[in-house]
């Protein structure tokens, strides 16, 4: 059996506050002095703290910390306990509260992805466990060097995870602007499109569109230094899941994606935009999709009909199928 991560999923950029932890520093620095910054993303991070009573097999210890990654995004992870700024070793922990800073070393360009979790509460005679789920996209970006007349190649590919085929890929159109002037817009030197062009070296504030399903997530890749004769191919990994509709009605036409639980609060089936997720249209290929739990409403013909599925988990780097 599948263990499940049941989750309400907010459309905003950091889960801010839960059970009083906050989350707070948040930051995505490629080695090649890039700062990635995900505005209007699936990005989140789930954390929860719960207590128990310190047992002898805890050896002392009134901190334990679970770390769980979701799709392809880390190679590495480690934390710090950090009282009043300064690193305290877990075993030393007194009663109190800690800022717990976790560090996670990039699987696919080399970076840090760093955030501080606030607030964690140690009690005497108690073992304190924080869970911290991380999702967020992974970028990768290729150089290949070739002659340009002295410009720059760019363009993008973005997947939903990695070795998925999409029968509609995501298109990640690029914007380019002055480095730290986001209403400075620069027009690239040549346009293959919006996703393909060559443009001056430089270093500029990139900013990556990506459309899914009516949804735009903006992703900015700031202080990005391009050399000239050389092509940028840069990769974005959603590390969604993907979610189609395999039932047998063909009157099926849209998947409306809401929090779980959200069916218990209507008497009958129909749409509610303000608590809607989103709305998912081609169902009979797979759509990108953030993980989490879901009720989907499954709207027959134009909405001559509605029906309720609970329930659905959606995992990264999985397909579901909504019957």
């Amino acid at each position: 059996m599948k263990k499940s991560l049941s989750v309400s999923f907010l459309f905003i950029f950091l889960l801010l506050s839960v059970n009083g932890q906050s989350v707070s520093n948040y930051s995505y620095a490629l080695d090649n002095g890039i700062n990635v910054k995900i505005e209007h993303g699936w990005n989140h991070v789930w954390v929860q703290q719960t207590f128990d009573v310190l047992k002898d097999a805890d050896k002392g210890e009134p901190i334990d910390v679970i770390i769980r990654v979701l799709g392809d995004l880390k190679s590495s992870s480690s934390f710090k306990l950090l009282g009043q700024g300064k690193e305290v070793r877990t075993a030393d922990a007194t009663a109190g509260t800690y800022n717990l800073k976790l560090t996670f070393k990039l699987s696919g360009k080399p970076g840090t992805l760093s955030f501080v979790v606030n607030n964690v509460t140690v009690k005497p005679k108690t073992k304190t466990t924080v869970s911290v789920t991380l999702y967020d996209y992974q970028i990768n970006i290729a150089e290949t060097p070739g002659s340009l007349k002295g410009l720059s190649g760019y363009e993008s590919n973005v997947v939903s995870y990695n070795g998925s085929s999409d029968a509609r890929p995501v298109q990640g159109a690029f914007t380019f602007y002055a480095k730290g002037k986001h209403d400075a817009k620069i027009t690239p030197d040549e346009a293959t499109s919006e996703t393909k062009g060559k443009i001056k070296p430089g270093t500029y504030d990139v900013l990556i569109a990506l459309s899914i399903s009516g949804q735009k997530h903006m992703v900015w890749l700031e202080n990005f230094t391009i050399k000239p004769d050389v092509t940028y191919k840069v990769a974005a990994n959603l590390n969604a899941g993907a979610v189609s509709y395999s039932g047998i009605n063909k009157d099926a036409r849209i998947l409306h994606m809401y929090p779980a639980g959200a069916s218990a609060k209507q008497d009958k089936p129909v749409p509610d935009p303000s608590k809607e997720i989103i709305s998912l249209e081609n169902i009979f290929t797979y759509n990108p999709c953030a993980p989490g739990s879901y009720d989907v409403l499954i709207e027959y013909g134009k909405g001559t009909k509605y029906e309720w599925k609970k329930n659905v988990l959606v995992q990264s780097k999985i397909r579901t199928e909504i019957k």
